[in-house]
């Protein structure tokens, strides 16, 4: 775990209050796996913007790739920064989702969800069956899709409003999508959004033999390396996990949500 000042090389819109930021991260961004994120600060000061936990959305040599919606005073900040400009990014934080072969696998991603999954989908899609299934609010909102296109057998769409693919919520589109079509078994899925998501998912009772679910929870840290606990998530069995040094992928299976 490093903490470095990071200078962007790249920032833009990609959608209505939804950004990609580019930064020149060096030693993190060669080492942080799927599944890992970084804590970022607008400076040395951390206020007003505190450090936030972001997922990674890519990586190319010693630079990575951040993706986030703007919702309040640190994120409008974050939005003004310019090309050229330094971040300040600790990292990498949690723990790496392990490689995995020969498998089929579904990527199930709801709003800024997607972001995690597109690290994810390039390491997989290189020895495993991947399809995609996405959700927002709007059209405008389905972002990334011309990347992962060439990664995923199929992909499927729903919006809220209906103004591309299915009406409605993308986890009754991969119910009724799924459930029908068993053979060839999907073994895993990996899903990231919102936390109603992640329940319904958690809690359907899939006809799947040995299937394998994962969720990538999004909560509120305030350290990112274990020590406030304010990411605490509880067990199944007994006991919490932290979210930040224990996560933030985990097996839906072992925790309650």
């Amino acid at each position: 775990m490093k903490r470095i000042k990071a200078k962007i090389v790249e920032h833009k819109k990609l959608a209505p209050a939804i950004y990609s930021i580019w930064l020149q991260a060096g030693v993190i961004a060669g080492i942080i796996k799927p599944g890992q994120f970084v804590m970022l600060t607008l400076d040395e000061c951390f206020e007003p913007f505190l450090a936030r936990p972001l997922s990674v959305a890519d990586t190319n040599r010693d630079k990575l790739r951040l993706i986030y919606r703007v919702v309040g005073k640190g994120t409008r900040l974050l939005q003004d920064k310019k090309t050229g400009e330094s971040l300040y990014v600790l990292g990498p934080l949690g723990k790496p989702v392990k490689p995995v072969k020969n498998k089929k696998i579904v990527l199930c991603a709801g709003g800024l969800g997607i972001a995690p999954l597109l690290f994810l989908a390039k390491k997989l899609s290189k020895n495993n069956k991947l399809t995609l299934y996405f959700g927002a609010r709007t059209k405008r909102e389905l972002i990334l899709l011309d990347e992962f296109m060439p990664l995923c057998e199929k992909i499927s769409l729903a919006t809220d409003d209906g103004s591309q693919g299915k009406k409605g919520l993308v986890t009754d589109l991969l119910i009724k999508q799924l459930i029908p079509n068993p053979q060839p078994p999907t073994t895993i899925i990996f899903a990231a959004g919102p936390l109603p998501m992640l329940q319904k998912i958690s809690n359907f009772q899939f006809p799947i033999s040995n299937l394998k679910l994962f969720g990538f929870l999004e909560e509120r840290m305030g350290c990112g390396c274990g020590i406030c606990f304010g990411c605490g998530v509880k067990k199944k069995d007994n006991g919490y996990v932290r979210t930040c040094t224990d996560g933030p992928v985990f097996d839906l299976n072992e925790i309650e949500l």
